[in-house]
């Protein structure tokens, strides 16, 4: 018999442990929760119940119940006189038509890396993606894939709106008049730093067939006079000039270190003195001990790219160095975002 009393001294356990084991089970609670529609469904609404959601979906009361509670136990409902609602962050950012709904990056998350996030090992053992085959495919998605080619650019923008407002709102912008998106996508990003910065214009560049659907996107907001677009290829072609600040978010670290280095130094040619380029990213620590958004990042690099890698601010300050900037300044968000913890800003003398 054990007699050995508790001495107020907390001993280990397993159980951060076991939350990483079930972290899997965790985000797919969310996903299915998504591919029911339930937040929306709910919004709006005085709740809903297991045995309401039951009938509504076709499903056994018991599995209905079993997902309320989960929601519930991972702060996405509300239970109050025994039906459940929306908690806040639900109602914000998973009901569709909300301008932060973030559920069309979970289904994407979901739908294209959970499998290939099982094959981490493979990753890890050949460093090559698991998500498509470099040697044979020309892109990242498969152009047969309509759902996913059509799933892609909701999720980017998805994830981009609300981080552009955490930088918008820690970044000065004020020195700024003109601001080019490099790599930037249907222009969700620039667009909400412009809606926060009434002085600010920007352009969008990316490739050919991507600036032609951000024209499309961009033409039926509010900000159709102060963001454009423009075609091209950042690698091959010179970039555009004429601009105060060049943006690159989530950008850099697609790619391994020279090709960054190259980019960089394409960035110093287009600026003018006094022009500045604003890094965004989930930068790791200068000790390689974290952060986990970061490091997990870094991973999926891995998974999703023949050669990227997030880095840490220290790595990015010698390659903008090297590519002749100056002044390089580290900003903190003063909010967490979904896609990146800080920003790198440099200066062309």
């Amino acid at each position: 018999m054990n007699n050995t009393s508790y001495t107020g001294v907390r001993p280990l356990t397993p159980a951060p442990l076991m939350a990483m084991a079930d972290g899997f089970r965790v985000a797919k609670v969310l996903a299915v929760a998504l591919d029911f529609d339930l937040f929306t469904k709910v919004s709006g609404t005085d709740g809903i119940t297991a045995d309401e959601l039951a009938r509504t979906e076709g499903i056994a009361e018991r599995p209905a119940r079993l997902l309320l509670t989960a929601c519930a136990s991972l702060g996405l409902l509300d239970r109050h006189d025994g039906r459940y609602v929306n908690s806040a962050m639900a109602e914000e950012f998973l009901v569709r038509g909300k301008h932060y709904f973030f559920g069309d990056l979970v289904t994407f998350t979901d739908r294209r890396e959970y499998d290939a996030w099982a094959k981490l090992d493979v990753a890890i053992r050949t460093n090559r993606p698991t998500t498509w085959n470099p040697e044979t495919d020309e892109t990242l998605f498969d152009p047969q894939d309509e759902h996913m080619a059509e799933l892609f650019p909701k999720a980017a923008h998805a994830g981009a709106v609300f981080t552009a407002r955490a930088m918008a709102l820690s970044v000065d912008f004020r020195p700024y008049r003109r601001l080019l998106d490099v790599g930037g996508g249907l222009g969700s990003f620039c667009g909400e730093l412009c809606a926060h910065h009434p002085h600010l214009r920007a352009t969008v560049y990316d490739l050919p067939f991507v600036a032609r659907m951000a024209e499309k996107r961009l033409a039926e907001t509010p900000l159709a006079d102060r963001v454009d677009a423009k075609g091209g290829d950042f690698f091959a072609d010179d970039l555009p000039t004429g601009y105060d600040a060049i943006l690159l978010t989530n950008i850099l670290h697609d790619w391994n270190t020279e090709q960054g280095a190259a980019l960089l130094a394409k960035c110093h040619t287009a600026l003018g003195s006094g022009g500045e380029v604003i890094i965004g990213e989930a930068f790791l620590d200068d000790d390689g001990t974290g952060p986990v958004a970061g490091a997990v990042a870094g991973l999926n690099m891995l998974v999703e790219t023949a050669e990227g890698a997030n880095r840490s601010r220290a790595e990015y300050t010698a390659l903008l160095t090297g590519a002749g900037f100056t002044d390089i300044r580290r900003v903190g968000f003063v909010i967490d975002a979904p896609l990146a913890n800080g920003a790198l800003i440099a200066r062309k003398p």
